[in-house]
């Protein structure tokens, strides 16, 4: 089952349990990721691409907690509950300690280990772990072990 399959699924029971807060927020997340495959040759939206839309919405989500951090109302607990429900959607993440220890296998592995590599190993990264992984704490790590 796609992700955007499991969206739609727990959309259906989410209206049926008429969790309206839940309901709207993932009929316009199906309608989003939908949007990407139907705009680009009408095919479907790819994995990698509903994974980005899902943090697209995670960040949008950050961004209104931050804007609210001195409300009390209950716009707070929304945005909250609409944060929870955007991240059980993402691929489990890799703990730092394992970003670390993958990156150091790849690493391994490169004939020449200068950081003019960085690229290289980002992209052998992403082709194995995307979404899986932050891009700047990756970065930061990469940098170290090609020093």
């Amino acid at each position: 089952m796609t992700l955007l399959e499991k969206i739609k699924q727990d959309n259906i029971a989410a209206r049926k349990a008429k969790n309206t807060v839940k309901s709207a927020l993932l009929t316009t997340l199906v309608s989003e990721i939908s949007n990407i495959g139907k705009n680009d040759g009408n095919r479907e939206t790819t994995e990698p691409e509903s994974i980005a839309v899902v943090k697209k919405f995670i960040k949008g989500v950050d961004e209104t907690l931050k804007a609210l951090e001195f409300s009390s109302d209950g716009r707070v607990l929304v945005a909250q509950l609409e944060k929870e429900v955007l991240e059980s959607y993402l691929p489990t993440q890799l703990s730092v300690d394992e970003l670390s220890s993958v990156i150091a296998t790849l690493v391994s592995n490169l004939p020449d280990r200068s950081p003019k590599q960085m690229g290289a190993v980002m992209k052998m990264l992403k082709e194995q772990y995307d979404g899986r992984f932050d891009g700047k704490t990756a970065s930061g790590i990469i940098k170290s072990q090609l020093a």
